[in-house]
């Protein structure tokens, strides 16, 4: 993206020792004055934090709109006095940069190009229209603009396909970004290609008790649960009903490791949502189904899997009963998300991390 680069200066003052009066801002009917301890007023330009104010001599009061300074032009907003800075906005149908200082750079009435205003950045088209609710390829880059035409940063969803824009708002392709701890993996089109979190295998600290326990677990449960002629739903169906039949919740486990906390939820038969989803993990991934860890982002106290099926979308599976009621197997995210919304929050995830469902 051709931005202009905006480089931030460093005003020294106090060089030398000079008396100042203390103050402050004072608002009436009329606008603002910037009133001293003695009870006189300002006046021209005062900074209040990263504000800066023209106080004008004759009522000091802030002044608004356009003022001339020294060769240059200003604009104080009509609405609070404060000049503008930084910034590319269109004013009575004329563009303008703004400069670090203040100072303003007429672009014209057909200006094409990048804006940015309080928000941040979006593009303006020579014909005063601007890009708004979706994809446009820009300078040699695709962007996503909302629907009120800001450019959209971060991971975001579009027709049931995750894409990862970068700072500078440019889509990334042929590349792996790793995002909160995430590897994304985005195809020459941008997509992201799933799956990432799945796990088909267990981290090498964890491989021992995997190969000499919880896998021999995981696979005499089975045995009287499927056979190969069984579709993966179907597989997936029927080890929901058995963790959802055969265990207790207690409201405990006993650690955050997956793989001990299967090992100790069959052993024991009772636990919290995460033995729930540890027993599920270990029996799915022995199934061959593929799965993952999903986390409810409000208090990362809620676990549960999503599964991959046959037809190659995913699915939400939740075996921790709930005092609602409720059978979470194969759900969607609308369903998920439904349910969540009339029983507080309990499902929120972060969508942007995990594959789209149906």
């Amino acid at each position: 993206m051709k931005k202009r680069i905006i480089l931030l200066t460093c005003i020294i003052s106090c060089i030398f020792p000079t008396t100042a009066l203390a103050g402050q801002l004072v608002y009436d009917d009329n606008g603002c004055k910037y009133i001293n301890d003695d009870g006189s007023f300002k006046a021209g330009w005062h900074q209040e934090g990263e504000n800066w104010y023209y106080f004008d001599y004759d009522t000091g009061y802030a002044h608004h709109g356009w003022l001339s300074y020294k060769g240059e032009s200003y604009y104080l907003r009509n609405s609070t006095g404060v000049m503008i800075a930084d910034r590319t906005i269109t004013l009575d149908g004329t563009v303008y940069q703004f400069d670090h200082d203040g100072a303003s750079l007429s672009l014209g009435s057909d200006y094409r190009g990048w804006m940015c205003d309080d928000v941040t950045w979006y593009y303006r088209f020579s014909s005063g229209r601007f890009a708004a609710g979706g994809w446009y390829y820009l300078e040699g880059d695709w962007y996503y603009f909302d629907e009120a035409g800001y450019m959209k940063t971060g991971l975001i969803q579009d027709n049931g396909a995750v894409y990862y824009l970068t700072d500078s708002g440019a889509m990334a392709h042929d590349t792996q970004v790793t995002i909160n701890g995430v590897t994304y993996d985005f195809d020459s089109s941008g997509a992201a290609r799933w799956p990432y979190k799945a796990l088909s295998s267990v981290a090498p600290e964890q491989q021992e008790m995997w190969d000499n326990t919880v896998s021999g677990m995981a696979d005499s449960i089975l045995s009287g649960l499927i056979n190969d002629g069984m579709t993966p739903r179907q597989k997936a169906e029927a080890i929901y009903a058995w963790v959802r039949g055969s265990f207790r919740y207690n409201g405990h486990s006993a650690t955050r490791d997956w793989v001990q906390e299967a090992y100790e939820g069959i052993r024991r038969r009772h636990g919290d949502c995460y033995t729930y989803f540890a027993v599920s993990q270990a029996l799915l991934m022995r199934a061959g189904i593929p799965c993952m860890e999903v986390i409810r982002y409000t208090d990362n106290d809620h676990y549960w899997n999503l599964v991959q099926l046959e037809d190659g979308n995913w699915y939400h599976f939740d075996t921790t009963p709930r005092s609602a009621g409720g059978y979470f197997c194969l759900w969607t995210d609308a369903q998920m998300l439904a349910y969540s919304a009339v029983h507080g929050g309990c499902f929120a995830f972060d969508r942007s991390l995990y594959p789209p469902t149906p």
